[in-house]
């Protein structure tokens, strides 16, 4: 079978658990936002921060570096598994044993127990980081998109039942140390299982990508993660609370599908470095994909934000429209950009990978302190101004390493961005025709509306990517 082939089956079956899972996973959040309170929120925000950067230094990108390795000993594999678990108890002891400085530092004496609790993810993945890699590296992605399933249901489950016994931010803690209790007991079960050697003999050039990788995920996690951290010198729980729903709903295309997509791209990318054509004409094909869907879909989420907010997350939740009306214009542009960067990380351009994240860690936090002095509103807005600025100092470099012209990416993102423009204003217009109709009558409305108008505009102006995204639609059904 060919990469092409492997890689759509990986990402068809990928994608059926990503929507499976979130199908459940945000009917669950549904109820668990209108049953927690935008404090609740804001309180696992900052938790989330400390745990995400820390569970980026005890990976150390050596699942990324047994992906990369397709031909590695036996033994070496046993060294990494070993290292892996020496790093992941390490670091849970001291995040654990750092909480309280972590909740002087948020200025959130409440974040203690929770932190120390919630730090017990990062040893428990680090049990199954051999069979997660494996599976990876050989795009076999039917085990673990049903594992994946499984979490979602796991994880959303205990949450739900949490949060309808009052548990407050415990639901949230105690639902992710379910989740990733599930997926590491079930990747031990079904997938391919080491014993751990504790010696890095042999895996110096293992290592040394492993701490490129890591030194770049670090960075990046620390960045997107900043806004958080910054934010919380300036607004009180329940503002981070609401920006971090917001935020965490206009991602969720990105942090989900790009996730999915970028795990695929590593090495199915990797093992055409040396058909450096077919990897360039499969770059366009992905750029192309993703621009069709993400612009009409996240600008179509900022343009019903008013309606979607009132109808799924109920009165009490109404602050953020404002938030979700702002964050997701940003969103299709990060994903492309990720796809660009995804590509020259997998062709082994690491000194540029950690050179694009020093740029970025220098003009986002900044945006995000400058911001954050305007309150929610202005951290939001600060996205829109410093990705660009940060991705004009970036992208360009990137695309002279994978051998592309910027002009050619851009004609690839036009149609989508134009015809989702047009759209917008549409649903604009409607809306005040709509005016005084019942909120979920003008929601359903707003929502067909503008997906009629999208198909109707790309139908008139860029015919091709219309039909690039239904052949792709039906290799996924049928392939």
């Amino acid at each position: 079978m060919s990469i092409e082939r492997k890689a759509i089956s990986a990402l068809k079956w990928a994608s059926a658990a990503k929507l499976v899972s979130q199908i459940v996973s945000w009917a669950g959040t549904l109820v668990v936002v209108r049953l927690l309170t935008p404090e609740d929120y804001g309180l696992m925000a900052k938790v989330s921060v400390v745990c995400a950067i820390a569970a980026a230094i005890a990976e150390f990108g050596l699942e990324a570096a047994i992906v990369r390795w397709a031909e590695l000993a036996r033994d070496d594999l046993r060294k990494l598994y070993g290292v892996s678990l020496l790093f992941g108890a390490a670091i849970t002891l001291v995040v654990a044993a750092s909480a309280p400085l972590f909740a002087l530092l948020f200025h959130e004496p409440r974040m203690t127990w929770p932190v120390a609790c919630a730090s017990l993810q990062i040893v428990i993945a680090s049990v199954a980081v051999v069979p997660s890699a494996l599976w990876t590296r050989e795009l076999t992605f039917r085990p673990l998109a049903k594992i994946e399933m499984v979490v979602g249901i796991v994880s959303i489950a205990v949450t739900v039942l949490l949060a309808y016994l009052g548990m407050g931010v415990w639901s949230l803690v105690i639902g992710m140390l379910a989740g990733a209790v599930a997926r590491s007991s079930a990747l031990l079960a079904f997938g391919e299982r080491v014993s751990p050697l504790f010696s890095v003999h042999g895996i110096g050039e293992q290592l040394k990508f492993g701490l490129t990788l890591a030194s770049g995920r670090i960075s990046y996690i620390a960045l997107v993660q900043s806004d958080i951290m910054i934010g919380s010198a300036f607004l009180s729980t329940v503002q981070i609370g609401r920006y971090s729903v917001a935020l965490q709903l206009a991602t969720l295309p990105m942090t989900k599908v790009m996730g999915t997509i970028n795990q695929i791209m590593l090495p199915a990318v990797a093992r055409q470095q040396d058909d450096m054509p077919r990897a360039r004409q499969n770059l366009f094909k992905s750029v192309s994909l993703v621009a069709t869907i993400a612009f009409p879909v996240l600008w179509g989420l900022s343009s019903i934000a008013p309606e979607l907010v009132q109808v799924l997350f109920g009165p009490k939740w109404l602050e953020i429209v404002p938030a979700l009306m702002i964050l997701p214009l940003i969103v299709p542009i990060r994903m492309v950009s990720n796809i660009l960067y995804t590509t020259s990380l997998a062709l082994g351009n690491r000194a540029l990978e950690l050179r694009n994240t020093i740029i970025n860690f220098l003009v986002l936090p900044t945006g995000f302190y400058i911001g954050a002095h305007w309150g929610l509103v202005g951290l939001c807005l600060a996205w829109l101004v410093a990705v660009p600025l940060a991705y004009s100092f970036t992208v360009r470099a990137v695309a002279r390493f994978i051998g592309v012209r910027i002009s050619g990416l851009l004609a690839e993102c036009a149609a989508p961005a134009a015809a989702s423009a047009i759209m917008y204003g549409a649903v604009a217009a409607l809306r005040l025709v709509l005016d005084g109709w019942p909120t979920v009558v003008t929601l359903v409305t707003l929502i067909v509306a503008g997906a009629l108008v999208y198909v109707a505009v790309m139908a008139l102006i860029s015919r091709r990517h219309l039909v690039t995204a239904l052949n792709f639609s039906r290799t996924m059904l049928t392939g």
